[in-house]
């Protein structure tokens, strides 16, 4: 059996899909910003994921955002390229949530920056992009961070193992309240509180700046949108899905797991082309080479998509260059909370013996159903703990009051 893989690079973890029988299967491997770039995790993340599947995979393509990132993933990979926008745009043809738009807006908010993207959505090309660093996930983690200390909720971290957990606790209350509306999560220094209304009050301004840079976008390409797709882990956040219908007067659609769109793509677009010499995009196709030696023999399918990934859920992009209008050929980069990847079922060994109880005994044996647990009382705020007040016993009945004579 012939398998593939579709890769997504960020920031801070490189994201693994392949297909089985009820969908893709997502695997996350983090990146250490500090000391290694995330094209050099792709060999290695490839690698693990074969050494634990039996399939015989081969290659297709590398996804690119720049040039410099093409450059940068040949060197761990020899392997063609194909573009970023041809595996987003599959994945969402496959979704069925495009409806019969024609034009699209690609809103892809990730961990380093936000990259606009117009594409006709017969032909894949791109009519439009512009990228800004002005909003990201990174931002909008500092944004709380900043509130927090001048608030002075928790006490400013120590050393840069205490900054490093703070971001961390950070981004959580980030993620989760894109299903809460207020969030406690505690760490040193004291617990970080935070509600639905501060977030919005304090990006509010920065994701209207990036409404007005897709305003910019859709009216330089020419052509007039029809909707707008939010890529990444900013699409998460619920104000950015608000203030895009509002300020551009468009349908806006959120895929189930924004910020798997590419590696999701990317398998998919893997396995249609599975043992053919076609193209995809502008790549074609050819056998990797794993440079380092992090991969030996075996025929590899891979098409890793560089340049979507997470800001709220876990992936993260490289940092931007600063540039806020690259070349049409740009794609996002997105990134967000890494998915866990999906815990294997337990199954008894072959040579456990299973004794069968006869009717009789069966009948002597089972017990009478206890009572389900009373529910647990939903909590006042996420990550506090409940307090349980104890139950008193009833007061001993008063004695008798004695009869007076005569009364």
């Amino acid at each position: 059996m012939v398998s593939v893989l579709g890769v997504s690079v960020g920031a801070s973890a490189v994201r693994v899909a392949y297909p089985d029988d009820e969908g893709a299967v997502f695997r996350s491997f983090p990146v250490d910003a500090a000391s290694e770039h995330p094209e050099h995790v792709v060999a290695d993340a490839i690698g693990t994921v074969m050494a634990e599947r039996a399939d015989d995979v081969q290659v297709f393509g590398v996804a690119y955002r720049d040039e410099a990132q093409a450059a940068a993933v040949q060197a761990a990979i020899d392997c063609r390229l194909v573009p970023e926008v041809t595996a987003a745009l599959r994945m969402l043809e496959a979704s069925g949530q495009l409806g019969d738009h024609s034009t699209l807006v690609f809103y892809d908010l990730g961990s380093s920056g936000l990259t606009v993207t117009v594409v006709d959505r017969l032909t894949g090309t791109v009519l439009g992009t512009a990228r800004t660093d002005e909003i990201s996930g990174d931002v909008v983690d500092r944004l709380i961070r900043d509130h927090q200390l001048d608030e002075k909720r928790i006490a400013p971290p120590a050393d840069a193992a205490a900054e490093s957990a703070l971001d961390a606790r950070c981004r959580r209350a980030k993620e989760e309240l894109s299903t809460n509306s207020a969030v406690c999560v505690p760490g040193d220094g004291g617990l970080l509180l935070l509600s639905q209304d501060i977030l919005d009050s304090l990006i509010v301004r920065h994701v209207e700046a990036s409404a007005r840079l897709a305003r910019e976008v859709i009216e330089s390409s020419g052509r007039a949108a029809d909707a707008v797709v939010l890529i990444g882990g900013g699409a998460h956040i619920p104000l950015v899905a608000s203030l895009m219908e509002s300020w551009l007067a468009l349908p806006v659609i959120v895929p189930a797991q924004p910020e798997l769109v590419a590696a999701e793509g990317a398998a998919l677009l893997a396995q249609e082309h599975s043992g053919t010499s076609h193209r995809i995009g502008a790549g074609g196709f050819a056998k990797p080479v794993i440079r380092g030696g992090a991969l030996a023999g075996g025929a590899l399918a891979v098409v890793a998509v560089i340049g979507l990934g997470l800001g709220v859920g876990g992936s993260h992009l490289q940092s931007s260059d600063g540039d806020a209008r690259p070349v049409a050929t740009q794609p996002s980069d997105a990134e967000v909370s890494p998915s866990p990847a999906p815990a294997p079922v337990s199954t008894p060994p072959p040579s456990a013996a299973v004794s069968v109880p006869g009717p009789a005994e069966e009948e002597a044996s089972v017990p009478e159903p206890a009572p389900a647990p009373a529910p647990a009382p939903r909590p006042l705020i996420p990550g506090l703990p409940q307090i349980q007040l104890p139950t008193l016993p009833p007061p001993p009945p008063l004695p008798p009051l004695p009869r007076i004579p005569g009364l």
